[in-house]
Protein backbone atom coordinates (compact mmCIF):
# COMPACT_ATOMS: atom_id res chain seq x y z
CA UNK A 1 0.00 0.00 0.00
CA UNK A 2 1.43 3.41 -0.95
CA UNK A 3 1.88 6.04 1.73
CA UNK A 4 -0.63 8.29 -0.03
CA UNK A 5 -3.40 5.68 -0.27
CA UNK A 6 -5.25 7.11 2.72
CA UNK A 7 -5.16 10.69 1.44
CA UNK A 8 -8.65 12.20 1.30
CA UNK A 9 -9.86 13.02 -2.23
CA UNK A 10 -9.63 16.63 -3.32
CA UNK A 11 -13.05 18.35 -3.06
CA UNK A 12 -14.57 19.16 -6.44
CA UNK A 13 -15.60 22.59 -5.06
CA UNK A 14 -13.45 24.48 -2.53
CA UNK A 15 -14.61 27.86 -1.24
CA UNK A 16 -12.37 29.73 1.22
CA UNK A 17 -13.17 32.95 3.08
CA UNK A 18 -15.43 34.24 0.29
CA UNK A 19 -16.75 37.81 0.34
CA UNK A 20 -18.98 39.52 -2.18
CA UNK A 21 -20.51 42.99 -1.89
CA UNK A 22 -23.14 44.85 -3.84
CA UNK A 23 -23.40 48.63 -3.81
CA UNK A 24 -26.38 50.92 -3.49
CA UNK A 25 -24.91 54.27 -4.40
CA UNK A 26 -21.80 54.49 -2.23
CA UNK A 27 -23.08 52.12 0.44
CA UNK A 28 -21.79 48.51 0.38
CA UNK A 29 -23.98 45.56 1.33
CA UNK A 30 -22.09 42.28 1.83
CA UNK A 31 -23.97 39.42 0.15
CA UNK A 32 -21.38 36.82 1.15
CA UNK A 33 -19.53 37.36 4.39
CA UNK A 34 -16.69 34.90 4.85
CA UNK A 35 -18.07 31.67 3.38
CA UNK A 36 -16.09 28.44 3.74
CA UNK A 37 -17.24 25.13 2.28
CA UNK A 38 -15.96 22.03 0.52
CA UNK A 39 -18.04 19.75 -1.69
CA UNK A 40 -17.01 16.25 -2.67
CA UNK A 41 -17.50 14.72 -6.09
CA UNK A 42 -20.92 13.12 -6.51
CA UNK A 43 -22.67 15.01 -3.69
CA UNK A 44 -26.30 16.10 -3.99
CA UNK A 45 -26.16 19.21 -1.82
CA UNK A 46 -28.58 22.03 -1.12
CA UNK A 47 -27.60 25.56 -0.13
CA UNK A 48 -30.56 26.50 2.05
CA UNK A 49 -31.64 29.89 3.34
CA UNK A 50 -34.28 32.54 3.05
CA UNK A 51 -34.34 35.11 0.25
CA UNK A 52 -31.36 37.45 0.53
CA UNK A 53 -29.17 34.98 2.40
CA UNK A 54 -26.61 34.82 -0.44
CA UNK A 55 -27.56 31.48 -2.04
CA UNK A 56 -27.76 32.67 -5.65
CA UNK A 57 -24.64 34.82 -5.26
CA UNK A 58 -22.68 31.81 -4.04
CA UNK A 59 -23.80 29.68 -6.99
CA UNK A 60 -23.00 32.48 -9.44
CA UNK A 61 -19.47 32.82 -8.08
CA UNK A 62 -18.85 29.05 -8.04
CA UNK A 63 -20.04 29.01 -11.66
CA UNK A 64 -17.90 31.97 -12.65
CA UNK A 65 -20.83 34.20 -13.58
CA UNK A 66 -19.72 36.73 -10.95
CA UNK A 67 -16.41 37.52 -9.26
CA UNK A 68 -15.88 37.77 -5.52
CA UNK A 69 -14.30 40.71 -3.68
CA UNK A 70 -12.17 38.47 -1.47
CA UNK A 71 -11.46 34.79 -1.00
CA UNK A 72 -10.75 31.87 -3.29
CA UNK A 73 -12.79 29.39 -5.32
CA UNK A 74 -11.34 26.19 -6.74
CA UNK A 75 -13.54 24.12 -9.04
CA UNK A 76 -12.30 20.77 -10.35
CA UNK A 77 -9.00 21.69 -8.65
CA UNK A 78 -8.64 24.84 -10.79
CA UNK A 79 -8.40 28.37 -9.38
CA UNK A 80 -11.53 29.79 -10.96
CA UNK A 81 -11.28 33.41 -9.83
CA UNK A 82 -7.87 33.94 -11.40
CA UNK A 83 -9.13 33.17 -14.89
CA UNK A 84 -10.19 35.71 -17.49
CA UNK A 85 -13.83 36.11 -18.50
CA UNK A 86 -13.27 34.07 -21.68
CA UNK A 87 -11.39 31.37 -19.78
CA UNK A 88 -14.22 31.09 -17.25
CA UNK A 89 -16.78 30.82 -20.07
CA UNK A 90 -14.82 27.98 -21.68
CA UNK A 91 -14.41 26.26 -18.31
CA UNK A 92 -18.17 26.42 -17.70
CA UNK A 93 -18.85 24.97 -21.12
CA UNK A 94 -16.57 22.02 -20.41
CA UNK A 95 -17.28 21.31 -16.73
CA UNK A 96 -20.49 22.95 -15.43
CA UNK A 97 -24.17 22.74 -16.31
CA UNK A 98 -26.72 25.33 -15.14
CA UNK A 99 -30.40 25.08 -14.27
CA UNK A 100 -31.99 28.48 -13.69
CA UNK A 101 -35.16 29.45 -11.85
CA UNK A 102 -36.62 31.06 -14.99
CA UNK A 103 -35.60 28.11 -17.27
CA UNK A 104 -33.63 30.45 -19.64
CA UNK A 105 -34.58 28.47 -22.75
CA UNK A 106 -34.23 30.07 -26.18
CA UNK A 107 -37.84 30.76 -27.11
CA UNK A 108 -37.46 30.36 -30.89
CA UNK A 109 -35.75 26.95 -30.62
CA UNK A 110 -37.42 23.61 -30.04
CA UNK A 111 -36.66 21.57 -26.92
CA UNK A 112 -34.35 19.40 -29.01
CA UNK A 113 -32.53 22.43 -30.42
CA UNK A 114 -32.18 23.99 -26.95
CA UNK A 115 -30.43 20.88 -25.64
CA UNK A 116 -28.31 20.43 -28.78
CA UNK A 117 -27.18 24.07 -28.68
CA UNK A 118 -24.71 23.46 -25.82
CA UNK A 119 -23.22 20.55 -27.74
CA UNK A 120 -22.82 22.70 -30.85
CA UNK A 121 -21.01 25.34 -28.80
CA UNK A 122 -18.43 22.64 -28.08
CA UNK A 123 -17.82 22.37 -31.83
CA UNK A 124 -19.47 19.00 -32.35
CA UNK A 125 -21.32 18.01 -35.52
CA UNK A 126 -25.00 18.94 -35.67
CA UNK A 127 -26.12 15.35 -36.21
CA UNK A 128 -24.15 14.13 -33.18
CA UNK A 129 -25.60 16.95 -31.07
CA UNK A 130 -29.15 16.03 -32.03
CA UNK A 131 -28.43 12.45 -31.01
CA UNK A 132 -27.17 13.65 -27.62
CA UNK A 133 -30.24 15.89 -27.24
CA UNK A 134 -32.58 13.00 -28.02
CA UNK A 135 -30.86 10.84 -25.40
CA UNK A 136 -31.16 13.41 -22.62
CA UNK A 137 -34.71 14.39 -23.48
CA UNK A 138 -35.61 10.72 -23.16
CA UNK A 139 -33.77 10.59 -19.83
CA UNK A 140 -35.93 13.40 -18.43
CA UNK A 141 -39.13 11.92 -19.81
CA UNK A 142 -39.61 14.23 -22.80
CA UNK A 143 -38.54 11.96 -25.62
CA UNK A 144 -41.76 12.59 -27.55
CA UNK A 145 -41.76 16.38 -27.10
CA UNK A 146 -38.44 17.41 -28.61
CA UNK A 147 -40.18 19.17 -31.50
CA UNK A 148 -42.04 21.60 -29.25
CA UNK A 149 -40.91 25.14 -28.50
CA UNK A 150 -40.84 26.36 -24.88
CA UNK A 151 -44.20 28.17 -25.19
CA UNK A 152 -45.75 24.80 -26.08
CA UNK A 153 -44.50 23.17 -22.87
CA UNK A 154 -45.63 23.43 -19.26
CA UNK A 155 -43.37 24.99 -16.63
CA UNK A 156 -42.33 21.59 -15.36
CA UNK A 157 -41.56 20.37 -18.86
CA UNK A 158 -39.48 23.48 -19.58
CA UNK A 159 -37.46 22.88 -16.43
CA UNK A 160 -36.89 19.28 -17.50
CA UNK A 161 -35.55 20.58 -20.81
CA UNK A 162 -33.25 22.85 -18.79
CA UNK A 163 -32.02 19.81 -16.82
CA UNK A 164 -31.42 17.90 -20.07
CA UNK A 165 -29.49 20.88 -21.44
CA UNK A 166 -27.41 21.12 -18.25
CA UNK A 167 -26.44 17.45 -18.50
CA UNK A 168 -26.01 17.28 -22.28
CA UNK A 169 -22.21 17.36 -22.27
CA UNK A 170 -21.77 15.23 -19.13
CA UNK A 171 -20.55 18.06 -16.88
CA UNK A 172 -18.86 17.26 -13.61
CA UNK A 173 -21.08 19.76 -11.77
CA UNK A 174 -24.66 20.97 -12.15
CA UNK A 175 -25.57 24.25 -10.42
CA UNK A 176 -29.32 24.71 -9.97
CA UNK A 177 -30.65 28.03 -8.67
CA UNK A 178 -34.12 27.68 -7.09
CA UNK A 179 -35.16 25.12 -9.73
CA UNK A 180 -38.62 24.52 -8.22
CA UNK A 181 -39.51 28.15 -7.44
CA UNK A 182 -41.85 28.55 -10.43
CA UNK A 183 -43.40 25.08 -10.20
CA UNK A 184 -46.35 23.70 -8.28
CA UNK A 185 -45.63 21.33 -5.40
CA UNK A 186 -46.20 18.05 -7.25
CA UNK A 187 -44.21 19.13 -10.31
CA UNK A 188 -41.39 20.42 -8.11
CA UNK A 189 -41.18 17.12 -6.23
CA UNK A 190 -41.09 15.19 -9.49
CA UNK A 191 -38.29 17.40 -10.82
CA UNK A 192 -36.15 16.96 -7.71
CA UNK A 193 -36.75 13.19 -7.75
CA UNK A 194 -35.53 13.19 -11.36
CA UNK A 195 -32.41 15.20 -10.51
CA UNK A 196 -31.65 12.90 -7.58
CA UNK A 197 -32.03 9.86 -9.83
CA UNK A 198 -29.67 11.36 -12.43
CA UNK A 199 -27.16 12.21 -9.68
CA UNK A 200 -27.16 8.60 -8.49
CA UNK A 201 -27.05 7.15 -12.01
CA UNK A 202 -24.28 9.33 -13.45
CA UNK A 203 -22.41 10.52 -10.35
CA UNK A 204 -22.78 14.17 -11.35
CA UNK A 205 -22.26 16.63 -8.49
CA UNK A 206 -25.37 18.73 -7.85
CA UNK A 207 -25.24 22.02 -5.93
CA UNK A 208 -28.75 23.45 -5.56
CA UNK A 209 -29.90 26.67 -3.94
CA UNK A 210 -33.38 26.54 -2.43
CA UNK A 211 -35.64 27.37 0.48
CA UNK A 212 -38.17 24.72 -0.66
CA UNK A 213 -38.62 22.15 2.18
CA UNK A 214 -39.06 19.31 -0.34
CA UNK A 215 -35.76 20.15 -2.03
CA UNK A 216 -33.97 20.43 1.31
CA UNK A 217 -35.36 17.08 2.45
CA UNK A 218 -34.06 15.38 -0.70
CA UNK A 219 -30.46 16.48 -0.16
CA UNK A 220 -27.66 14.22 0.98
CA UNK A 221 -26.17 17.32 2.60
CA UNK A 222 -27.63 20.70 3.53
CA UNK A 223 -25.54 23.86 3.94
CA UNK A 224 -27.43 26.67 5.67
CA UNK A 225 -26.74 30.31 4.83
CA UNK A 226 -27.91 33.33 6.81
CA UNK A 227 -26.85 36.91 6.09
CA UNK A 228 -24.19 35.66 3.71
CA UNK A 229 -22.57 33.29 6.20
CA UNK A 230 -22.60 29.54 6.73
CA UNK A 231 -24.39 28.83 9.98
CA UNK A 232 -23.99 25.88 12.31
CA UNK A 233 -27.00 25.66 14.59
CA UNK A 234 -27.77 29.21 15.67
CA UNK A 235 -24.33 30.77 15.30
CA UNK A 236 -22.45 31.75 12.10
CA UNK A 237 -19.33 29.68 11.60
CA UNK A 238 -17.06 32.60 10.70
CA UNK A 239 -16.58 36.12 12.07
CA UNK A 240 -17.80 39.01 9.99
CA UNK A 241 -15.42 41.53 8.46
CA UNK A 242 -16.61 45.16 8.42
CA UNK A 243 -17.85 46.27 4.96
CA UNK A 244 -14.92 48.64 4.46
CA UNK A 245 -12.60 45.64 4.77
CA UNK A 246 -14.71 43.04 2.98
CA UNK A 247 -15.70 45.19 -0.01
CA UNK A 248 -12.49 45.70 -1.87
CA UNK A 249 -13.70 47.62 -4.90
CA UNK A 250 -15.68 50.85 -4.60
CA UNK A 251 -17.55 51.87 -7.74
CA UNK A 252 -16.74 55.28 -9.20
CA UNK A 253 -19.12 58.09 -8.41
CA UNK A 254 -21.95 58.86 -10.81
CA UNK A 255 -20.16 62.03 -11.92
CA UNK A 256 -16.99 60.12 -12.78
CA UNK A 257 -18.94 57.47 -14.67
CA UNK A 258 -20.77 60.11 -16.71
CA UNK A 259 -17.54 61.92 -17.54
CA UNK A 260 -15.88 58.66 -18.50
CA UNK A 261 -18.84 57.65 -20.68
CA UNK A 262 -18.74 60.99 -22.48
CA UNK A 263 -15.00 60.68 -23.03
CA UNK A 264 -14.20 63.84 -21.11
CA UNK A 265 -12.08 64.70 -18.09
CA UNK A 266 -13.31 65.78 -14.73
CA UNK A 267 -11.53 68.67 -13.12
CA UNK A 268 -11.75 68.52 -9.32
Amino acid sequence: MSENSNTAPTPIIQVENLYKCYWVGRVPFPALNGVHLNMQRGEFSVIAGRSGSGKSTLLNIVGGLELADRGSVRVCDKDFLQRTKDQRALFRLEHIGFVFQAYNLVRVLTARENVAFVCQLRGKHKGECYGIADHWLAEVGLGELGHRRPDQLSGGQQQRVAVARALAMNPEIVLADEPTANLDTATGRALIALMRELNQQYGTTFMISSHDPDVIESASRVIHLADGRVVDGEEPAEPQLPPDTACRVRPPSLARRLVRALGGHRQD
